[in-house]
C-alpha cells in the first residue's frame, strides 16, 4: 500500500492533547526511564479505526521510502529531526525539534518544545511569541514494548506513530549526553584570539550524544529574519567515536534539518575534534573550521564551549 507519509506526519505534528499521568510502582517506572533513554528511529504509521489498529504503513513501502525521522531521549532532554524537503520554504531542508520531557508513565509522556529548525522551528516560535509561553507541550500516549513503541499525539488522532530502537554503536562516553553551546573560540594558527558568549536567546545550539550517535539542533530564529534561509536554522543527526586516550571527537554526519540539505552515507566524512574536558559538565571542542558566529573573521579554527544540559 503506498501512502503519502511525509502528509501524515505533518497532520500529526499539529495534533496536541492532555498527557495522562498515573502513579505506576516506582521501580517499574525507573527501568522503564531507563529503557526510553537513546536514539530511536521511526518506522512507520499505524492507521487506527475507532481507536483499533487495522493497518501499519511501513516508510520504506511509501510513497517517500527515503523519509527519515530520528528522535532522541536523553537525561529529560529530546531532539527530534527529519528530513523532509521543504521546497517552498526559504531554507529548503527537514524539520526538527528540541524540548525537555516528563514520562508520567509507560504509556504517557509529556514533550515541552521550546526549539526547533525548519517548519517546525518557525511554528515553535511563532506560538511562543503569540501566547507569551516558554515551550509548547504535547501530551502523548505511548506503547512501548521491548524495542519499539507506538505515538499518539492526539486522543482522536487516526494515526500513531511507530518507532524502533537504534541499538548502541559505542559504549557510554564521558561525554554522553546533553549539551549547550555557551561560547564560541576563533583561532588562528592554533591560537585563541576572540571570544564570544552564545545567549539561548539569540542562537540555542544543542546536542544530544548517546551511545555512538549525536543529533543537534540550532534555532537561529531569535537572530534572523522571517522568510530567510537563515530563519530555518540547521540540525543534523549522524554516528560518532570518542576516544578517550587522545581526547578527540570524531563525528560522521549523515542527514540534516533547516539549511543543510546534503547526505552523506554513513562513516564517510569524518569531522574530528580536539577536546578539553574540564569537567564532568564542561568541555571544549576545537576543530579546523570557521564556520558558527565567529565566521569571515581570518578564523582558521574554531572552538565551541559545551555545558552539560540537567
Amino acid at each position: 500500500m503506498k501512502i503519502n507519509f511525509s502528509a501524515i506526519f505533518i497532520l500529526g505534528s499539529f495534533l496536541v492533547s492532555c498527557s495522562n499521568e498515573t502513579n505506576p510502582n516506582n521501580s517499574d517506572l525507573k527501568t522503564h526511564k531507563d529503557n526510553v533513554q537513546g536514539f530511536w528511529n521511526r518506522i512507520g504509521t499505524i492507521q487506527l479505526v475507532n481507536g483499533i489498529a487495522v493497518d501499519t504503513l511501513l516508510i520504506k513501502n511509501s510513497e517517500n521510502p527515503d523519509f527519515k525521522q530520528i528522535k532522541a531521549f536523553k537525561d529529560d532532554n529530546t531532539i527530534w529531526i527529519n528530513n523532509y524537503k521543504d521546497s517552498l520554504s526559504p531554507w529548503k531542508g527537514g524539520s526538527g525539534g528540541y524540548g525537555k520531557f516528563k514520562i508520567h508513565s509507560k504509556d504517557s509522556i509529556t514533550e515541552m518544545i521550546s526549539h526547533g529548525t525548519g517548519f517546525w522551528g518557525a511554528m515553535v516560535k511563532n506560538y511562543k511569541d503569540s501566547l507569551n509561553t516558554q515551550n509548547w507541550k504535547f501530551g502523548l500516549t505511548t506503547d512501548f514494548n521491548k524495542n519499539r513503541y507506538t505515538q499518539k499525539n492526539n486522543p482522536d488522532s487516526q494515526f500513531m506513530e511507530y518507532w524502533e530502537k537504534l541499538p548502541p554503536l559505542e559504549p557510554k562516553s564521558r561525554i554522553d549526553g546533553a549539551w549547550k553551546r555557551v561560547y564560541e573560540i576563533a583561532y588562528i594558527n592554533g591560537i585563541p584570539v576572540d571570544t564570544i558568549s552564545v545567549s539561548s536567546d539569540i542562537i540555542l545550539d544543542v546536542k544530544i550524544i548517546s551511545n555512538g550517535r549525536y543529533t543537534y539542533q540550532v534555532d537561529l530564529t531569535g537572530n534572523s529574519e522571517e522568510n530567510t534561509p537563515q530563519y530555518g536554522g540547521f540540525g543534523g543527526f549522524g554516528t560518532c567515536k570518542f576516544d578517550g586516550e587522545n581526547n578527540t571527537f570524531t563525528e560522521w554526519g549523515e542527514w540534516g534539518s533547516g539549511q543543510w540539505t546534503g547526505t552523506s552515507e554513513p562513516k564517510t566524512d569524518p569531522d574530528v575534534h580536539q577536546l578539553t574536558i574540564y569537567n564532568d559538565d564542561l568541555f571544549l571542542q576545537v576543530s579546523k573550521s570557521s564556520v558558527g558566529v565567529l565566521a569571515n573573521k581570518g578564523a582558521t579554527g574554531r572552538g565551541v564551549v559545551y555545558k552539560r544540559i540537567k
